[in-house]
Parts: C-alpha cells; structure tokens; sequence
C-alpha cells in the first residue's frame, strides 16, 4: 500500500467521520490525489483530498470533497486514476465481455474473474441497449470506472460498442471512449440468399457491379485455397450476392475507424446475425478479402450451428457444433483472430467444447446475466415485487419479441398466485420464464413503479448482488476453462 502525507491525512478524515463508510480496497493516492468509494448517510458517493480533488463536482466537508458517482466525475476520476480507464485488450489470449445493463454490476463481475488468466471487457452495450434502458456509452463507461476503482482492480478493461452498424454509431462509440468496436453487417448481408434457388441467385448475381464479379471470379474460382479447397462457380455465386455488399462495409468502417481513432481500438467482425448457419466457405472469403486489404480483426463471429437465444442453454446438435467450431477455428487460425461467441450467457453446454477447440485464444459475450442474477435478489428479498414484475414481463413479453429472438412458450411459467414465496427463485431456473424476465429489461426499467424499488433493493443488498455475479459468472470461467488453456 502507497503510504503518503496525504493518504494518511485522507484516512484520518475519513475516519473522524462516523456517517462515512469506506469501501477498503479502492482507498487510493496519485498525483497528490487521494480517494476512495464511500457511503455517506448510506449514499454511495466518491470521496477525494489534496492537489486534484476539486477535479471532481462535489460537495466539500471538512477539507474533503464529496462527489457523486455521475458521469461528469467518472472522467476525472479516469484522468486521476489511469487504471480506471478502458483499454485494448489485443494482446489478450481470453476475453470475456460481460455487459452490464443496470451500472451496478462491475464490482462482481471484477471479483468473479479473479485467478483467472482472462481479461474483462467490463463495459459492453449495443445501441439497442442503450436506447432500451435509457443510457448512454459515457455513462456506461463511467460506472465500470468507479467499480474498477471500488474493487482496486488494475489490470486493465475494456469498453465494447457492440453490434455497431453506421459510421456514425461508430463515432459515438469511439467519442466516448469505447475501446472495442463490434461492428454488426446484418443490413448489407442479403439474408435470403442463403435459400434463394440457384436461378434466383444468378439473377441477382448479375445485377453486382461487373468489376466486383469479375474480382471474385479472378481471386477464386480454378483456386484450391486453404482449408475450404476449390470453390465451384455456383457456390462462389452465392456467397458473393450474401455477403459481397457486407464485405465492402467492413472494410470502409475500418478504414473510417483507422481515421477517427486516438488510441487502440479492438475491430470485431460479427456476421452472426443471419438466418442460416455461416458456411466454412462464407467465413473464409470474408476473412480473406478483409486480410487483402490488410484488415486482421482481433475477433470475428460467426453463426454456429444450433440456438444461441437469450437467457438459457444452447440447444443444438453438440457434435455437429462440435465439428462447425473445429473448421471455424481453422480459418481464424490462418488468417490471426479470435473466435467470438455471441449471446455467450449461460451456454454451459457448449463452454468446455469451446474452451479446448479455441484453445489459444477465445472472445465470449454476456450481458443480460447480471441483470437476471440481480432479479434474484428480489426474488428473496421482496415477493411481493417479484411477483408483480413476472406478471409485467408475462404480460409484455410479446413487445420484447420485437428485439429478440426466443423460442420458450410462456404457457409453461407456473401460474406466481399458486406459488409459495420460497418458490420464486425457481422462475430464473425455468426457460420460459427466465427467458421472459430476460429479454423484458427495458420495459420494466421504464417503470417507475419497478425501478424506483428494485434499484433501492440491489442498493441494500449490493453485498448479495456481488456473491451472485461471482458465483454465476464463475461458473462461466469454470466451464470454459475446464479443457481449454485459460
């Protein structure tokens, strides 16, 4: 521990004050500067002394300044306090994005990495996201600084603007200090062409501009290429038409991402947002036109085969998967990058596969986890809320299926009015009703009656949160690390 003139003096002030309480392990000093995470009158708030503190926007007590978690204080407390501040994670064989839709989340998602060689991407939403729960990337951003800076973690963070599509979502994402860009191609990938008769994807193959075909037909066709072998005419045709206008948009918002950057950004590929399965052969083109341009992203995702829906298990052929992945892998061995598992929560079925087919290097991604493991908490806490926000999601899940693909039947959620209190835990077990809760977010943190008391709840009980996001993030890292080499 940093022992200074002012750390002591900062201690000692925190100490005299009996309505302060002092989160431990984030008391900190530099630059003259010491801080820490505190409650005062049970506020969670931001406590600072010496040469820096009026950086912050507070109130001053006592010769100490008493700032507010808010966005405008997480940029200081970045500039103050470096480690506090997302970077590229590169260099990193493991990743694991854990997005955190509520602000609160950080600190447990901190402690449930720790002993594993796996490097955090802490803040991670997509615009959907942020528009359903009202936030933005600064404030996003922000509240995975103060949890870094409450747990003393310092190895490094990283913030993902996810399933990016424009150039100016790119810029938001970048403005505000995203480290990662997820860009998502689904609006220039033609979906349907991977049905499409052979007819219909001549015809559409000859509307391409005759430069972009005769591209394709030249680098392609009568080539044996690595893993995929020879591609015949037909086949070639029909990845052209899919992906050829994807392609093109990958590579402008590169080239706009190389232009815009000021530090190191993380440049992930997502093409699994498509209808059918990405094809050994799809996968490879994309990746070898991006490398022609001297484009390496640091992950790419594909579609795999089998279900990756939000909120429950991965259903599927687990051989089949199995065999999709080894291929897979192989192209993105050749080419440098690492494989990215989309809608990554609670796929434990497939994590140990992943793990030891993705041995060397890996990216998965969560999210709406950590908002169901906080509706845990109020399913012990408060029944009466819980019941009412099961009823909510029940009634509204129809609105949700607007965002998101699921496949459970909510007649199967047992009736809550039949239910005993000691049940209601049990409804983030079953499917449809876990899958409910899950993809309902945004319609109940618009409600004031809902957010009012489940923010105060989780507020009460930050300590049980915490425990839950260890033990079932834990679990993620358990499983993908149980055959793999993270």
């Amino acid at each position: 521990m940093i022992v200074s003139s002012i750390l002591d003096s900062f201690r000692a002030v925190l100490k005299a004050d009996e309505r302060i309480r002092v989160y431990e392990q984030s008391v900190d000093e530099m630059s003259g500067t010491a801080a820490a995470i505190v409650r005062v009158d049970g506020v969670k708030m931001l406590a600072a002394m010496g040469q820096r503190a009026e950086a912050f926007t507070g109130e001053i007590r006592d010769g100490l300044m008493l700032a507010p978690l808010t966005t405008e204080n997480s940029r200081a407390l970045m500039e103050i306090f470096p480690y506090t501040k997302p970077r590229s994670h590169k260099d990193h064989p493991y990743t694991i994005g854990l997005g955190d839709r509520l602000g609160i989340a950080t600190a447990g998602h901190v402690r449930a990495i720790k002993g594993y060689n796996v490097y955090p991407v802490l803040a991670q939403q997509s615009i959907r996201e942020l528009t359903l729960t009202n936030r933005t990337f600064a404030d996003v951003i922000g509240c995975a600084a103060f949890g870094v800076f409450q747990e003393g973690y310092k190895d490094g963070y990283g913030a993902d603007g996810d399933h990016l599509k424009t150039k100016e979502e790119i810029q938001y994402a970048l403005s505000s200090n995203c480290t990662m860009v997820t860009l998502d191609c689904s609006e220039h990938i033609v979906a349907h062409a991977a049905t499409d008769s052979d007819e219909e994807i001549s015809a559409q193959y000859a509307q391409i501009p005759e430069q972009i075909r005769r591209h394709y037909e030249q680098v392609y066709l009568g080539v044996k290429m690595p893993i995929i072998g020879e591609l015949s005419e037909k086949d070639l045709r029909r990845v052209v038409v899919e992906f050829w206008d994807a392609i093109n948009h990958a590579q402008e918002c590169y080239r706009y991402i190389d232009e815009i950057k000021t530090t190191e950004v993380d440049f992930e590929l997502s093409i699994d947002e498509t209808l059918t399965i990405t094809t050994p052969a799809e996968h490879f083109v994309i990746a070898n036109e991006l490398s022609a341009q001297g484009i390496c992203p640091v992950s790419v995702a594909p579609h795999f085969n089998g279900a990756f829906e939000k909120g429950i298990d991965y259903a599927g052929d687990l051989e089949q998967f199995n065999k999709d992945l080894t291929v897979h892998q192989e192209i993105a061995d050749h080419f440098g990058y690492k494989l990215s598992l989309h809608s990554g929560s609670d796929k434990f079925m497939v994590f140990s596969t992943w793990g030891r087919i993705a041995c060397e290097r890996w990216h998965v991604k969560t999210a709406g986890t950590n908002w169901l493991e906080a509706l845990k908490v109020v399913a012990r806490n408060d029944p009466a809320l819980f019941r009412r926000t099961l009823a909510y999601s029940m009634e509204h899940r129809s609105e949700a299926e607007k965002y998101y693909h699921v496949s459970t039947d909510p007649s199967l959620i047992p009736d809550p009015d039949l239910e005993s209190d000691a049940y209601l835990p049990e409804y983030l077990a079953n499917p449809s009703s876990r899958q409910t809760l899950h993809i309902t977010y945004g319609q109940l943190l618009s409600q004031d009656w809902f957010r009012e008391e489940f923010f105060r709840l989780l507020d009460e009980h930050e300590e049980d949160y915490y425990q839950n996001l260890q033990g079932h993030i834990g679990k993620h890292l358990r499983y993908l690390t149980a055959e793999g080499k993270a």
